[in-house]
């Protein structure tokens, strides 16, 4: 099977101290990485020179949780890291974090939203309120594939405490939403069977809901709703598997193409009215921690000339 990861998004587990050696000939960045679980081993760092990933080969080293000192050859301006848990479970890549600026406090400017992107590892660890992770199946069908290659070896497996059942190759589909027990124990020609192996996850295949609300409410008149430009507009999502990530729009105005697509934010409806003096359709739609996309909608708003 493909590796499973580990979230690695959040990084406000690092503990961070900055230091440059001679920045004319190379870098290094001395920081600390604190994991916080238990079966957390290692952590792999990519070095990029640019920000496309699509067309070169990153530089990349391994490190021990704790205390790091990251030499950057010169070139590489660029990194991110990932952790890795026992299994070879490996978690998310943070965003790529420039050399020069990384732990200094910069303004981050609001960038659009190409597209979401999918997950592919098989299983995905997403955190709970409460501290915890509950992994995810992003596929809906897996199969269970001996790590060492033989002959007529038997897999006994079962699934949410159900009767076992025994193939050389199951093909396992999960298509309803909901909560799993995999359990399964692979047993070679000779009858020498390994560990029984359990494995807890949950299915999510439903996208999010949004909503929107104005701050006071609008007039109705004839069918049609009457605001004011200074009443704000509230935008809401809600899901009901794995959470909400971001609230995307977009806006065409005027009747020209869509913009890109960003990241509803407090200041998101200002910033709309102010690019926009005219008649704009707004589209809004919600994504979970999944990537499960929510069918946008569409809002269209009218400005009234006064007389």
């Amino acid at each position: 099977m493909n590796d499973w990861c580990y979230q690695l998004k959040y990084f406000y587990l690092l503990c961070i101290v900055i230091g440059f050696s001679n920045p004319l000939v190379s870098k290094q960045i001395q920081f600390s990485l604190v994991p916080d679980r238990d079966d957390i081993i290692q952590y792999e760092i990519e070095l990029w020179k640019t920000e496309n990933l699509e067309q070169e080969i990153p530089f990349r080293v391994l490190s021990n949780p704790g205390p790091i000192n990251l030499f950057i050859p010169d070139g590489y301006e660029y990194f991110r890291i990932r952790a890795v848990a026992k299994r070879k479970v490996r978690g998310y890549w943070t965003e790529l974090y420039q050399t020069g600026q990384f732990g200094k406090s910069v303004k981050t400017k609001e960038k659009p939203i190409a597209k979401v992107q999918a997950k592919t590892d098989v299983l995905v660890p997403i955190p709970t309120r409460e501290g915890a992770s509950e992994f995810y199946l992003t596929t809906n069908k897996i199969a269970i594939v001996p790590v060492t290659i033989g002959k007529n070896f038997r897999i006994k497996f079962r699934i949410n405490g159900g009767p076992w059942q025994k193939d050389s190759s199951p093909q396992l589909n999960f298509e309803k939403d909901g909560s799993y027990r995999l359990e399964y124990q692979v047993t070679n020609e000779l009858g020498v069977s390994d560990g029984m192996q359990v494995w807890e996850f949950k299915v999510d295949t439903t996208p999010p809901e949004s909503s929107i609300r104005f701050l006071n409410p609008p007039f109705f008149q004839r069918g049609t709703s009457f605001i004011s430009p200074k009443n704000p507009l509230q935008v809401f999502a809600t899901d009901t598997g794995s959470g909400i990530n971001t609230i995307r729009y977009r806006t065409s105005c005027k009747g020209a193409p869509f913009t890109e697509y960003y990241v509803w934010n407090d200041s998101s409806w200002a910033d709309i009215q102010s690019n926009c003096l005219d008649n704009f359709r707004l589209e809004i739609s919600a994504v979970d921690r999944l990537g499960n996309e929510e069918i946008p909608k569409q809002i269209l708003f009218q400005k009234m000339k006064q007389d």
